[in-house]
């Protein structure tokens, strides 16, 4: 099988998803090439979409949540003939001619932005494939209710009604879950993931990261939380690519032994592993990595949107605990920290979860 994953770098959980797919489809011998959609429209909206929306997204989350919100309440925006539309259709004649080019027989997207190009392509220049999207948020984007493809692969079955009243065919929605990677679906004991990670086994340790961008009060809330945690606590931060808040946490904590700061790091699945709480954005990525690992979660709502569909399905579940303020958060992951029990009832609950291999039953769904 040949396949096309179209992804964006607007949000690093799109391009994680579109890989972790791509891994799946690798090992199984397919050939398979993650691309980048707006490519297809031209290098210079690339450019100004994918920066425009990391400056935004980092330090001004409230303009995001506006924007978020706009689309939500007026998928409109989206619809044929509009100017969103029209600037996303822009590529869809490159776009089909790379597919016939390649030959490829099934084309994936791991964006909503995508699924309005192919939607274009697929209309104007009679492409014969199979078409599909990837959910990679609990909630159904506002943008894919104006498109038809032929499947739509959703995070869990309780959001199939959601995508149905946006106007998706009930037969086309295949509750597989968000893939992850595949290291995310083995484990190593809690004992040995925490001596790799260099945390003492007999300590209970909180991982905090805040996406690959590593946006939000981190600073503010490792400040509160670090001068009132146990003694037998160990602290693990990832900064993922923000080097400015590494550097800043680093300056600040390097005579505290139980404060480990990180950057970009490879090792997440162990990390996970390692952790008894987890203090995260609520982005679709990092919650389904969680999920597999059983691992009970405090939000922070560093930005509302998508996140905050995320945010709610965990927390209804009992499997996480948020708060409006920062000074609840932190009394909330304080008062776990000291609870051993209430740690465990909560990963109780999400062990009870749909563990599925997503990126293995998209392939299968889309060889039969």
């Amino acid at each position: 099988m040949r396949v096309l994953i179209l992804s964006s770098s607007t949000g690093a959980g799109h391009d994680s998803c579109a890989n972790a797919i791509k891994e799946v489809f690798d090992n199984n011998g397919d050939v398979c090439e993650v691309y980048e959609v707006l490519l297809f429209i031209s290098k210079f909206a690339t450019n100004v979409i994918t920066k425009g929306h990391t400056t935004i997204y980092r330090h001004f989350p409230k303009i995001f949540e506006i924007g978020y919100s706009i689309m939500d309440n007026h998928s409109s925006v989206y619809k044929k003939g509009s100017l969103t539309n029209r600037l996303f259709s822009s590529g869809a004649k490159k776009l089909s001619e790379y597919i016939k080019e390649n030959e490829y027989d099934t084309v994936i997207c791991t964006h909503p932005f995508a699924t309005v190009m192919l939607a274009a392509a697929i209309t104007k220049y009679d492409l014969k494939i199979k078409s599909s999207f990837v959910a990679t948020d609990y909630t159904c984007a506002p943008t894919i209710d104006s498109q038809s493809l032929d499947f739509y692969f959703t995070p869990d079955a309780k959001i199939n009604k959601e995508f149905v009243e946006y106007g998706m065919a009930e037969e086309k929605l295949v509750p597989t879950g968000i893939p992850v990677r595949q290291m995310f679906y083995t484990s190593l004991s809690k004992e040995e993931a925490k001596k790799q990670a260099g945390i003492n086994p007999n300590h209970t340790h909180l991982l905090v990261m805040c996406g690959s961008m590593g946006c939000g009060p981190i600073k503010k809330i490792i400040k509160h939380i670090s001068a009132k945690i146990p003694q037998n606590t160990e602290i693990s931060i990832v900064c993922g690519t923000n080097k400015r808040l590494k550097k800043s946490l680093e300056r600040k904590y390097k005579a505290n032994n139980s404060i480990h700061v990180n950057g970009f790091v490879k090792n997440m699945s162990e990390l996970l592993d390692s952790a008894d709480l987890y203090l995260t954005k609520p982005g679709g990525l990092s919650v389904s990595e969680a999920k597999q690992k059983n691992l009970p979660m405090v939000f922070i709502d560093a930005v509302a949107g998508c996140e905050e569909y995320n945010r709610k399905f965990f927390v209804d579940l009992g499997a996480a605990v948020s708060s409006e303020t920062t000074k609840e958060l932190e009394f909330e992951c304080l008062e776990l920290l000291n609870s051993p029990e209430k740690i465990k009832k909560m990963s109780d609950i999400i062990s009870a979860l749909d563990k599925n291999n997503a990126s293995e039953d998209i392939r299968n769904a889309l060889v039969k």
